[in-house]
């Protein structure tokens, strides 16, 4: 019995080691990717409080440019992380960042709105495929019983940019307006684009498409590794195995696509309206706007944190999931129902972000745990595009409240009222199988 269990332990400890060496080589690359991303696709909430002036936008027309860059990147979706399969995660990172990253460089030199809706299609174009293909990847590397922390690292690099977005905006937009004849929106882009095209080569020339030319892992590792994910696909032969035209045919996978799009609305009521709530709370200077968004963002960071590690240390998905709805609920009804000063709007704020930012990681453990492997790829990308539909709609659909009422006080009670209808959903209809953990 000490000899198995000597032996046992000595198994632990070398999985243990295995996947630390994997984390240290895969993730740091696809969190500063991820990060970048974001940058990329959340800075034009900063930029339009001196854009929409120079280049005549409207927060109506503001609010369509801030999602139409979400249709294309939804119509893209799938066929994106089905070529994901076939050209490898190298070619696909950075075919797709170098693409982003020119055209986030060349919105610097937009002159109108028609423009500017342009430049956000092609950024969705080229954008397609880049989320799913993360998740897709990670499945290749971590079992389902580590996936709770290894995708919240990835959402780490969400919150970060979320973070950090505001006060490295607005320090650009302060610091270098006028500089080479630029305004500082136009530096913004410019800035924060070059470095997706930088990453796109490193991804390249760093990442492996799979552990099969992973030379940096020994063979004794490789087989290690390949025995561990064979494994966790063995013990969930309860999966759904059915491959892309049945994957649409399945109720579960429009529930997840669901339980995706509610929390990604609340996400982007704060990536893009975040400054503006502020904003017309009192606050009138764009660095000191830039820096109040880092508050509730921060918040997000431990939500974030603290409810994916404690989740897959307890082995237990679904009630933090319904924690999480309920926090972010609670933080939005506060945020529109007490009318105080901008601090209280923030403490609202920092409770909603606690819980809308930790939903992110938590949730994407379920699609890869429900789906078999060989209907992960198009599943992952159905969820996806379905859902990622909110970061049109919830922009656009709350451009058009503001401008109809001069707040955005309706369309924040609408998107509460949405995290609340999902708890039910969460509790008695979400299938056992996609919150199950394995060892």
């Amino acid at each position: 019995m000490q000899n198995a269990m000597t032996l046992t332990e000595t198994a632990a400890a070398e999985d243990s080691g295995m996947f630390r060496k994997i984390a240290w080589r895969v993730l740091p690359l696809l969190f500063m990717s991820y990060c970048v991303a974001f940058l990329d696709r959340v800075n034009v909430g900063f930029t339009q409080l001196q854009m929409g002036e120079a280049v005549g936008i409207n927060p109506a027309q503001f609010g369509f440019a801030a999602g139409i860059f979400f249709l294309s990147y939804a119509a893209l979706e799938l066929p994106s992380n089905l070529l994901f399969q076939r050209l490898g995660a190298r070619k696909t990172f950075l075919r797709i960042m170098l693409l982003w990253g020119l055209t986030v460089v060349a919105t610097a030199f937009v002159t109108s709105a028609t423009q500017y809706y342009v430049m956000r299609v092609l950024l969705g174009v080229f954008e397609a495929g880049f989320f799913p293909g993360m998740i897709l990847y990670l499945t290749y590397w971590f079992p389902s019983a580590q996936r709770g922390r290894v995708t919240a690292v990835i959402f780490l690099a969400n919150a970060v940019a979320a973070t950090i977005v505001g006060p490295l905006t607005g320090a650009i937009m302060t610091g270098l307006d006028g500089a080479l004849g630029l305004r500082g929106w136009q530096w913004v882009f410019i800035v924060e684009g070059l470095p997706a095209c930088v990453l796109g080569v490193v991804c390249y020339l760093c990442l492996d498409d799979g552990p099969g030319s992973a030379k940096w892992l020994a063979a004794t590792e490789r087989s290690q590794l390949l025995a561990r994910l064979e494994q966790d696909q063995t013990k969930s032969d309860q999966k759904v195995k059915h491959f892309t035209l049945a994957t649409f045919k399945d109720p579960a996978i429009y529930l997840l696509a669901l339980l995706y799009f509610v929390p990604t609305s609340a996400n982007y009521l704060f990536n893009f309206w975040l400054p503006t709530l502020i904003r017309d709370s009192g606050v009138s200077q764009i660095m000191s706007i830039g820096l109040l968004t880092a508050i509730p963002m921060l918040c997000g960071i431990a939500g974030l944190l603290l409810v994916n590690f404690s989740s897959d240390a307890l082995k237990e998905r679904r009630w933090h999931l319904v924690a999480c709805f309920v926090l972010a609920a609670a933080g939005l009804l506060a945020a529109v129902s007490l009318q105080g000063s901008t601090y209280t709007l923030i403490g609202s704020l920092c409770v909603a972000s606690f819980g809308v930012t930790a939903i992110g990681p938590l949730f994407w453990t379920l699609p890869p745990t429900y789906l078999s492997r060989e209907a992960a790829s198009s599943g992952i990308a159905i969820v996806s595009t379905l859902g990622i539909t909110a970061g049109f709609i919830s922009p656009s659909f709350l451009g058009y409240i503001k401008a109809q009422t001069g707040g955005l006080t309706l369309g924040i009670y609408i998107i509460s009222g949405l995290l609340l209808l999902c708890v039910p959903l969460l509790i008695w209809v979400l299938p056992e199988r996609a919150t199950r953990v394995g060892d």
